[in-house]
């Protein structure tokens, strides 16, 4: 794959005051969704000038210059500037070049300053973007709510937060229930929520009973844009409705972003029949999402 380059540059201008931070942080990210990567260089160029007021005297110092490595569990390490060998590295969310500025002087009442900094990182993807789980419910305060009856349409309106959008590969259920002799149908449902229209390709699934917190797994197929609406979740219909029931989640408040960072979740919705859950419902699917870059 070619070559490319991550840049970030700061102009900044400003008076610090004593009992301000002394630094200040700039920063520029790209987001790769769990590739390998080959970094071949950071470099930094650039000053900052400080100047105590009510003094002819005026010093000349540089911005620290780093590159925040974080990988797809979510850990991280720095890398400082410059860099002149280059290493490979698996599993990388995204790469984050940050300069931190100094702007003040504890010795002194006022400080005038001035930055003018410029960082670059010239990386290369090594590898397709790997697929990542996404638990919807992950990242919400609130409280489990088990036993809840389950025979509908029951979704969370989500946001997609990553650039470029998202390729779904698979949802799944978790915490359903249906005790007893009988049957299930299960179905993984995502909506636009401009248009209410269903844009999720799967295949329904029949679940015998008893089975009681088996995980359900439907492969999907969608496409979701970046910073798109979407309601996503499950359609489920027990035969006989009475056996069919869900450990459920009542979020404490909105909006919240999952863990993966690929979601913001907006409210969460229900109806009762296999359509566009546009009616509200406080209880949420304990739904997981698995999804590439684009």
């Amino acid at each position: 794959m070619a070559r490319e380059w991550l840049n970030h540059h700061a102009n900044l201008e400003g008076q610090w005051q004593q009992g301000q931070p002394e630094f200040v942080k700039s920063s520029n990210k790209v987001t790769l969704g769990g590739v390998s990567v080959r970094i071949y260089e950071t470099a930094a160029s650039g000053a900052v000038i400080l100047s105590p007021v009510g003094t002819p005297l005026s010093s000349y110092g540089g911005a620290e210059v780093y590159l925040k490595v974080v990988f797809s569990n979510r850990r991280s390490k720095l890398l400082s500037a410059p860099l002149g060998t280059p290493i490979e590295l698996e599993h990388v969310e995204s790469l984050e070049l940050n300069l931190l500025c100094p702007v003040g002087n504890a010795a002194a009442t006022s400080v005038s300053y001035r930055a003018l900094v410029n960082g670059h990182c010239i990386y290369e993807t090594l590898s397709a973007p790997a697929a990542v789980d996404s638990n919807l419910i992950s990242g919400a305060t609130g409280v489990p709510k088990p036993g809840q009856s389950y025979n509908e349409t029951r979704a969370l309106d989500v946001t997609v937060l990553i650039p470029g959008g998202l390729a779904v590969e698979r949802m799944t259920l978790d915490g359903y229930r249906f005790v007893g002799s009988g049957s299930a149908l299960v179905g993984a449902r995502i909506y636009a929520g401009s248009t209410q229209a269903l844009v999720s390709t799967s295949q329904d699934v029949s679940i015998s009973g008893p089975s009681v917190d088996v995980p359900i797994t439907i492969p999907v197929s969608a496409t979701l844009a970046s910073g798109g609406s979407y309601r996503i979740g499950f359609y489920v219909m027990g035969n006989p409705p009475a056996l069919s029931s869900g450990n459920l989640f009542e979020t404490a408040s909105f909006p919240y972003t999952d863990l993966s960072g690929r979601f913001r979740i907006n409210s969460t919705h229900g109806v009762g029949a296999d359509a566009f859950p546009q009616g509200t419902n406080a209880f949420a699917p304990r739904v997981t999402v698995r999804a590439r870059m684009l």
